[in-house]
């Protein structure tokens, strides 16, 4: 037998192989596709991933770490230096003494990380800026409103302006699609100070989507003009060189020539994206990095003639950046190494890489295709061998790889995609291990399919009335989505065998999608223990939100009748918690041409199953949105407010409520009541011998009567929690405390109001660390 038969019974069938390399081709196709639209291979879990491995690299002494400038001293403004000049404000005459001291001991520039916006004593200023002037290398930031799109940019009349635009301003060489920032308006220093400075640079700071500092816009757009980065003005002063000599080539770089005309010695080149950001290169965790002075303690040992010799070795030299980091005056964020740090760390770290010509490129858009396109070709070679294990050892190698390879470049100055080529990887990875189970075992994928989802009747007559609903996507419409789940699920599981287990569920199941079918909903789908539902469609519904409402009330007093039964039969007893939200959503088909699942999407949908969550946090069982609030009956269904959130995920607040009955019920039991005093008087007449039935009438009654007496002291828990929001809303916090503390008394161990009573205690605080507080509180987790 020769080789080329060996290689034949190795490989699977022509018909497999076909359709892997057909699975392989559409793969790439759909990569060069999305990256050609998203023109970015770069994500948020990109950065995350990438975060670790800088926190790695800078703990075992690898890059940037080991290139850093020893010409960078951070001279900080604390709390004691306040102290030292005896006030609590920023007086610029103190500062003068600083500016001229620093002068006088030779320092390369005097960069200061404040802007000094408006003036203040007539005397400070004209001081503060003598002492600019005389320094000669002050350098004052200007901050930018900023603005994805072309705008013009809004000057006003005065000498700090004026100063800006014939100075600062600059036009490089540019190559490729420029998509800069554009400024809109621009927060100047004082006239006087921007007169006297040496030099000016944005000081814009930018974090990214999950508010992490990774990267600096090194040029804004004003109007035809770009405006540098603090860092990149003071080191074209420093080299010699100045906007004109740069040339940007957006998408790609940033460089700065060497040339006789000014002072470098090879030319820097810094790595931009497409808007003209570099990633950050921080040298090390603050107070690990650069050497580091308080202003009191220059200004004390600068007076000692004995002690200045040794500030003139720390200072000589050197680029000093000023910066106020007292506590409730700094701005602070988070990098990719730590949290809370003095936003200065960004334009010291970004002159140090410029001081040392040190920069992370990032792989580009192409280059990182061209590496999904090789490992889609070998996962292809590898589904296309008869035997399974190869390819899932090729699966296990590339994730093996894919990190070695990102440490690899990280520590040799390139940042590399890790998530998106994983994600490719696994997505090539799990398409192909799908094709091949799916070609091996067909029964397999028609009984997954069979039990995927519950399908209402009424949603195939809507498909068969509307046959162009039977494809890729959908409407949009707002409807109610319910989510209902049971409380500590995994520990009844644990309790019961799986056949009994199942046995229950099914009870539960079946009950409750029959209420909710009752009232016009779906079943969307089972998940778990879950149950999602929508009312309001496919057929549109005016009064959507009060069918949901009232199939929960109806789905929660079911399942007490239920746990009687289940109780007598020794079962474990379900309580389930639910969550409506009414809101627009996008209604139809989700899916391929094939397979395809009828639901809904939408943020509408997030907050349902949010506020389902939110029960445990509050001890209730049915929590609704304002929203579906405004979409119920007025009057028909019993509601209080229950607080304002923001759920994981949104800035905008939002106000729940909780639903704890009808108000039609407690009229409903009296009529009822009533009914049976006149069949027992019926009785009477009718039957001599049935005084035992009677009684046990007589004692319904009673126990109806004492329902009704329990409904109007839980009416007045809820009056009284009402009326205690609003007075926590309003601000009237002693007021809001008394009439939690009166409402507590009618339902000891409230979970809401020992939330609400606790959040009381610490209002004071709250209220002082929120510029804006409007009374809402933020739900970290589902």
């Amino acid at each position: 037998m020769n080789l080329k038969s060996k290689l034949k019974l190795k490989l699977k069938n022509r018909k497999q192989i076909r359709s892997v390399v057909l699975i392989s081709a559409l793969l790439i196709s759909i990569s060069v596709l999305v990256f050609s639209s998203t023109r970015s291979v770069w994500s948020n879990g990109d950065y995350k991933v990438l975060d670790y491995f800088y926190k790695m690299a800078v703990r075992y002494g690898y890059a940037p770490v080991s290139s850093f400038s020893p010409r960078i001293v951070y001279l900080n403004i604390t709390e004691e230096t306040y102290d030292y000049f005896g006030k609590n404000f920023l007086d610029r005459k103190d500062l003068a003494p600083l500016n001229l001291a620093l002068s006088r001991m030779g320092v390369e520039g005097i960069v200061y990380d404040i802007i000094f916006a408006r003036a203040s004593n007539p005397d400070s200023d004209s001081t503060f800026a003598a002492s600019i002037d005389t320094a000669g290398n002050v350098y004052l930031p200007i901050a930018f409103a900023l603005s994805d799109e072309p705008v013009q940019f809004r000057w006003r009349d005065d000498a700090a302006h004026g100063r800006f635009r014939s100075d600062f301003l600059g036009t490089p060489a540019e190559r490729g699609a420029a998509r800069p920032f554009h400024a809109v308006k621009g927060l100047m220093q004082y006239s006087a100070f921007a007169i006297a400075a040496a030099g000016s640079g944005d000081i814009t700071a930018q974090a990214d989507p999950d508010s992490i500092y990774r990267h600096i816009t090194m040029l804004a757009r004003v109007d035809d003009q770009y405006f540098p980065a603090l860092s990149l003005a003071v080191f074209l002063d420093w080299a010699g060189a100045s906007m004109g000599d740069i040339i940007v080539e957006w998408g790609h770089h940033i460089t700065i020539p060497a040339s006789a005309e000014n002072y470098l010695e090879q030319d820097i080149v810094i790595p931009i994206d497409e808007r003209g950001r570099a990633f950050i290169p921080y040298v090390q965790t603050m107070g690990e990095d650069f050497e580091r002075m308080t202003v009191h303690h220059l200004l004390t040992h600068f007076k000692d003639s004995d002690l200045r010799g040794n500030l003139l070795d720390f200072f000589e030299g050197n680029f000093i950046f000023i910066a106020d980091i007292a506590v409730g005056t700094s701005d602070l964020g988070y990098t990719p190494l730590e949290a809370d740090v003095p936003l200065v760390n960004i334009h010291a770290s970004m002159l140090n890489a410029l001081l040392t010509n040190t920069f992370y490129a990032k792989w580009s858009c192409f280059k990182t295709e061209i590496l999904i396109i090789l490992i889609i070709i070998c996962f292809s070679l590898a589904a296309s061998v008869r035997s399974s294990w190869v390819i899932y050892v090729s699966g296990g190698l590339m994730m093996i790889a894919l990190p070695l390879l990102t440490w690899f470049e990280f520590i040799h100055f390139r940042l590399f995609p890790v998530v998106a080529v994983s994600s490719s990887l696994l997505i090539t990875f799990s398409s192909l291990i799908i094709f091949l189970e799916i070609s091996t075992s067909k029964e397999r994928a028609f009984i997954k399919s069979a039990f995927g989802r519950y399908v209402p009747e009424k949603v195939v007559n809507a498909l068969l009335a509307r046959p162009e609903m039977i494809s890729l996507g959908g409407e949009e419409r707002v409807v109610s989505v319910l989510f209902s789940d049971i409380v500590d699920f995994t520990t009844i599981s644990e309790s019961l065998s799986p056949s009994a287990l199942v046995n229950l569920l099914n009870e539960y199941f079946t009950e409750m999608a029959e209420i909710i079918m009752q009232y016009g909903g779906i079943i969307d789908k089972f998940q778990g223990d879950a149950i999602m539902a929508e009312f309001g469609m496919p057929v549109p519904a005016d009064h959507h939100g009060d069918q949901a409402a009232a199939a929960a009330i109806k789905m929660l007093r079911r399942l007490s009748e239920l746990r009687k039964t289940w109780r007598n039969k020794g079962i474990p007893e379900l309580h389930c918690r639910i969550g409506i939200n009414t809101g627009s959503v996008i209604v139809g088909n989700m899916g391929s041409r094939t397979v395809m699942d009828y639901t809904v999407m939408g943020d509408a949908v997030n907050l349902a199953s949010r506020l389902e969550g939110a029960n445990k946090r509050y001890g209730t069982s049915l929590i609704i949105s304002q929203f579906t609030l405004s979409h119920l009956t007025p009057n028909r269904f019993k509601t209080r407010i229950l607080d304002y959130v923001k759920v994981k995920g949104k800035s905008k607040a939002v106000k729940i409520y909780e639903i704890y009955g009808m108000n039609n019920e407690i009229n409903g039991m009296d009529n009822e009541t009533d009914g049976m005093n006149n069949e027992i008087d019926g009785m009477d007449n009718e039957i001599d011998g049935m005084d035992n039935e009677i009684d046990g009438v007589d004692n319904e009654i009673d126990e109806m009567h004492n329902r009704t007496d329990g409904r109007h002291g839980d009416d007045l828990y809820y009056t009284l929690y009402d009326q205690a929001f609003n007075a926590y809303l309003e601000r009237r916090f002693p007021t809001a405390a008394s009439l939690f503390n009166q409402a507590l008394a009618l339902r000891p161990g409230d979970k809401a109001i020992s939330g609400m009573l606790e959040r009381l205690c610490n209002i004071e605080d709250v209220i002082l660390n929120e510029r804006e507080w409007d009374g809402s509180i933020s739900l970290k987790s589902k």
